[in-house]
């Protein structure tokens, strides 16, 4: 009688451990506030969990030793940069990304600026959209894709798959992120039924 023995990857343990690190980092954050996953891992984004690839997601884009900032906004702070955007004003480079999904923002609300680019949160995870080069993304999305210097400000419906989409993106070696927690019912005022 043969033995099978099973030979693990050796990263297995270490992508493990990073994903757990990921989600308790959440949880006390407030990611995980409702009871339900937020930071959700494809298979596609396992292969970028390998041990080469750790220093990438916890350093910043130029290696040094500081960490993505995910900042959380209110409608004010919200309203500041899009008037920024609109009028090409301040300091910072912002992207706007509305990450709902294209019927629900041209059947319901609609966007909060011309400015906003959309990129439904199922496209980011299932494309790897972050970790595309420039030429693809730009044709893929109708947009250019943000450099890692720009800070990107994430919006969707309530919050929730924006803080996933700020999340993945830091997984990508941005590291100025903002989420908009309000989303669209605090922006256009209050819930809305979508048909």
């Amino acid at each position: 009688c043969r033995s099978l023995r099973y030979n693990r990857p050796a990263d297995i343990p270490t992508k493990m451990m990073l994903l757990s690190l990921l989600i308790y980092v959440s949880s006390i954050s407030g990611a995980l506030s409702f009871n339900r996953p937020y930071f959700v891992t494809p298979r596609h984004m396992l292969a970028k969990l390998s041990s080469d690839n750790l220093q990438k997601m916890f350093l910043s884009s130029d290696g040094s030793d500081e960490p993505p900032t995910l900042t959380n906004i209110d409608k004010a702070e919200m309203t500041e940069i899009l008037s920024h955007v609109d009028n090409g004003t301040g300091d910072e480079n912002y992207v706007v990304i509305d990450v709902r999904g294209e019927p629900e923002i041209m059947m319901g609300t609609g966007t909060m600026s011309e400015k906003v680019h959309i990129l439904p949160l199922p496209q980011i995870t299932m494309m790897a959209a972050f970790d595309m080069d420039e030429k693809s993304f730009e044709a893929q999305f109708n947009f250019p894709k943000p450099s890692v210097e720009d800070t990107l400000v994430f919006t969707c419906k309530m919050g929730g798959r924006s803080q996933q989409a700020a999340q993945i993106a830091a997984t990508s070696g941005y590291k100025n992120i903002i989420n908009y927690t309000g989303g669209a019912d605090d922006w256009f005022g209050g819930e809305f039924v979508y048909t």
